[in-house]
Formats: structure tokens, C-alpha cells, sequence
């Protein structure tokens, strides 16, 4: 039976979140739930997740990237090796079914970064629309590679791919972005598979900040395309 282990990042979940833990759990998944700064209001919260689940807490809140490689680091000491990882999201958009479906591809692509790609419709939120869009045909700009949904939170790889993930920079949304800047600039495969696009409330859960997690967001994006343009002029 091989090690399937669900990463969940939380920042003042709700109600979703237990539930989302329970199907995991049901579904056969260690669960890694990290949460990040939440504060008293929500213990009660995560102490439902701790008798189903391994919860990571700390006082501050430190960004999605911080608490994923908090997550990351924890797994890498407990379980060594041979173990497939899928991070989601803990506001409901994710389902266990396309969770299983990405770790399915993974353990014949060990060394691909797996992620979710959400098809964008009239039901889309139109930030996220728009946001979605315009991040997708900057990175294409810099990147050279064309990936639909760069901003998806449900994402799988083996534990071949742990080192390389904790390496990169960003505390905060930007990290996710980095991750695939960074396998792109190294030849790491990246697989889309679609998944089933849910969008609660209008996606009023996020804590998504469209001016400082955009700004850090597409900092980022810019820098690593300076930086690739002087290796370029070097050469």
C-alpha cells in the first residue's frame, strides 16, 4: 500500500475544512493540516482535524508558502521516502476524487509536478477570470510554456520532487507561482489534468489579497524573467 498523504494549508477555515479532512481520511490519506496563524477563534476547528489528522499550528500568520513547506518538512522527516503528496485547498474547491486522480498519474511520473487545471466559465468568479488570465499569458511571456490554470492549489508529486519544492523561494501566494517558474526554467515536467471547477460563495472564502499577493505575484514572475534574459546576454 503506498504512502498517500494529503497536505492541507488553513488560514481561519470554517466548517469545510473538518469535512474535506473526513473524506480524506475515509479515502485512505495520512493528513497533514497546517494551520497557519488562524488564532484562537478556530481552535475548535483544527482540534476536530487533529483526531483525524496531524496539525501543524503556529501564533503568526505566515503566507500559503510558508505553511506549505512547513507541511513539507514535517512529511519529509516522517515518512523518508516513497510517498505521494497532494496539496489542496481547505475552503471546499477541491474534491478527493480529482485528488486520487492526480496521484494515480504520479506514481508512473515520478519526477512530474501534477496539477489541477479548472476550466473557466461564465461561473467563474470574474477576478478570478480575469486574474487567471492575465497571469496565464504573462507566464507564458516569460516562461515560454503554456499552462491554463498557473494559479490551481491542487497539485501532486512523489517524494522524488520534496527537496526541489522546499528549495524554492516565496512565504506567501507567490510560492505557487515560483514552483512553476522554477520547474520550467529546469525542465521539470508539468501535467495538467483537469478537475472539477467549484467555486464557493462567489469564492468569498479567499484570503487571496488582490493587491499585495499580486504585486508579489508578478515581482516575482518579472524577476525571474531579468534574470533569465542576462544568462541570455552572457551566452
Amino acid at each position: 500500500m503506498i504512502n498517500k498523504i494529503a497536505l492541507v494549508p488553513a488560514y481561519e477555515p470554517d466548517e469545510k475544512l473538518i469535512k474535506l479532512v473526513k473524506e480524506l481520511k475515509d479515502a485512505d490519506y495520512k493528513i497533514v493540516v497546517v494551520d497557519d496563524g488562524s488564532g484562537e477563534n478556530y481552535k475548535k476547528i483544527f482540534h476536530k482535524c487533529n483526531k483525524m489528522s496531524h496539525v501543524i499550528s503556529y501564533m503568526t500568520n505566515m503566507g500559503k508558502g510558508y505553511a506549505l513547506k512547513k507541511g513539507l518538512e514535517y512529511i519529509k522527516k516522517t515518512y523518508k521516502k516513497d510517498y505521494y503528496v497532494v496539496t489542496l485547498d481547505s475552503d471546499g474547491q477541491h474534491t478527493v476524487e480529482d485528488a486520487n486522480h492526480l496521484i494515480e498519474y504520479c506514481k508512473d511520473n515520478k519526477s512530474t509536478l501534477v496539477i489541477g487545471k479548472r476550466i473557466r466559465s461564465e461561473k467563474t468568479p470574474l477576478r478570478s477570470r480575469i486574474g487567471n488570465s492575465i497571469t496565464r499569458f504573462v507566464f507564458r511571456k516569460v516562461s515560454d510554456l503554456d499552462i491554463y490554470d498557473t494559479q490551481t492549489g491542487l497539485r501532486a508529486f512523489s517524494s522524488k520532487l520534496t527537496d526541489y519544492l522546499l528549495d524554492i523561494e516565496g512565504e506567501r501566494y507567490e510560492y505557487e507561482l515560483n514552483v512553476l517558474l522554477k520547474c520550467a526554467k529546469d525542465k521539470v515536467p508539468i501535467k495538467e489534468i483537469e478537475i472539477e471547477t467549484i467555486y464557493i460563495d462567489n469564492n468569498s472564502g479567499s484570503h487571496f489579497n488582490t493587491i499585495k499577493d499580486s504585486y508579489r505575484i508578478y515581482r516575482d514572475i518579472f524577476k525571474f524573467s531579468r534574470l533569465e534574459k542576462k544568462k541570455i546576454n552572457k551566452n
